[in-house]
């Protein structure tokens, strides 16, 4: 969790706290932006906390309105300076078929903090960031699909884990396709730039 903390900044949603990253020309690149925005993470030095109603502090990644925990925009057609990977995390944040945390759905119980989402909303929104293809594109990929560790879920044959990681992430499963599928947790695939 230290290395998402290094990459991830307490963004808030409050106008009041000022909006650190202007939008900059549109013909730029995202990885241009990205190259001319190393000052970003010493700007939040200067946002008057004191102003800030804490309930509505979340974690968005910097320059985007969309990519992380709910959204900063004003309205859906409101995107951060990196547009492309922004439209992806937005497209993301309107799958139709959400367990939302602590909730539950096909007898399946989110037990995390954040919304878990069908397993095809994630391959599609990896899909998109792959395509989008610049550094932040990457790195949002990197923290949502390989430092967050989290599941998906979807209905297929009972599975079980045959293979995981150290950290007892699963990576391949086999399937009992002798038996009624049934909705169930998957872990998301390692997301690779």
């Amino acid at each position: 969790m230290n290395a998402l903390i290094l990459v991830v900044l307490v963004w808030v949603a409050e106008r009041s706290a000022g909006n650190v990253i202007s939008r900059l020309d549109a013909r730029l690149t995202e990885n241009e932006i990205y190259y001319g925005q190393n000052d970003i993470f010493s700007d939040i030095d200067n946002i008057d906390w004191s102003n800030v109603d804490t309930a509505r502090i979340m974690v968005i990644f910097p320059g985007t309105n969309w990519c992380g925990t709910g959204n900063i925009s004003a309205n859906n057609d409101d995107l951060g300076i990196f547009e492309e990977t922004d439209k992806c995390c937005r497209e993301h944040d309107f799958c139709d078929d959400v367990i939302a945390a602590q909730e539950t759905k096909y007898n399946l119980t989110n037990t995390a903090f954040y919304s878990r989402l069908n397993c095809r909303c994630d391959e599609k929104f990896k899909s998109c960031l792959k395509e989008v293809g610049s550094i932040v594109s990457g790195k949002v990929g990197e923290i949502y699909f390989n430092l967050l560790n989290t599941q998906c879920f979807r209905k297929d044959y009972p599975a079980t884990c045959t293979s995981s990681t150290i950290l007892q992430r699963c990576t391949e499963y086999e399937y009992d396709t002798s038996q009624e599928q049934i909705y169930q947790w998957f872990y998301v695939p390692y997301y690779n730039s």
